[in-house]
């Protein structure tokens, strides 16, 4: 009897181990790339703005915030 649970655990715990490693080797790597441009952006504030879900003060920051990191990515690209 004894061998029998010990024959069974052994089994059980073969089959986790064995799809945990199997889940370690089958992992998926996702990667999202989002091409949205600024122009877009833009848009969509001023949607969200319009809308009441931004205020005008959240809107202005968001604009100044978006405008001044096209900016810093102009001087990236020009040097």
């Amino acid at each position: 009897m004894k061998t029998a649970i010990n024959m069974g655990l052994a089994a059980l715990a073969a089959a986790v181990l064995s799809g945990c490693a199997a889940a370690a080797f089958n992992r998926v790597s996702l990667t999202t790339n989002r091409n949205i441009t600024v122009g877009q952006e833009l848009l969509d504030l001023q949607a969200a703005h319009e809308k009441g879900i931004i205020n005008d003060s959240e809107y202005k920051m968001a604009k100044q915030d978006l405008l001044k990191m096209v900016s810093s990515l102009a001087e990236l690209k020009d040097d």
